[in-house]
């Protein structure tokens, strides 16, 4: 049974903040954010799996991914992290849509989840594993964020 950790990377692992700040020089990742990504994952032992829509840009196959796909790959080794899976890409469909689809083809394999996004509403069943974080306030995932993902995923142990 999987922990699984559905991530997006706009809003959450960046912020308007971040983007005002960073040079040339930075990545599109805030990396301050990674630290509490790292946190959060060697607690649970929890897989990500990205819904962001960089998603298109990443494979599990690291020859199949883009110039992004590859940063994302780079960015997350330095801190010890790797990408388990992506969503589906299932057209103009909301997240969560692409999200319940994915739980749906591994059912039985999932023990909790925590879906960590910056978008408003269209939720529904899932809103109850969201952790929303905010890119206008603050710097997208932050520790509070970290702790509530802690408590969704080792609920009943």
């Amino acid at each position: 049974m999987r922990k699984i950790v559905f991530l997006d990377i706009d809003g959450v692992l960046n912020s308007e903040k971040y983007d005002r700040q960073r040079t040339a020089q930075d990545g599109n990742i805030d990396e301050t954010r990674l630290a509490f990504m790292k946190e959060l994952i060697d607690y649970t032992n929890a897989d990500i799996v990205l819904s962001s829509s960089w998603r298109k840009h990443w494979s599990r196959n690291a020859e199949e991914c883009d110039a992004i796909g590859m940063e994302i790959n780079h960015t997350f080794e330095r801190y010890g992290l790797k990408i388990f899976d992506k969503t589906p890409i299932i057209g103009a469909r909301e997240r969560a849509d692409e999200i319940q689809v994915w739980l749906d083809a591994h059912v039985g394999e999932v023990e909790s989840f925590v879906i960590l996004d910056d978008t408003f509403g269209g939720w529904g069943a899932l809103q109850k594993n969201l952790v929303k974080t905010n890119s206008r306030i603050g710097r997208g995932f932050e520790r509070s964020h970290m702790e509530r993902a802690k408590e969704l995923l080792c609920a009943g142990q």
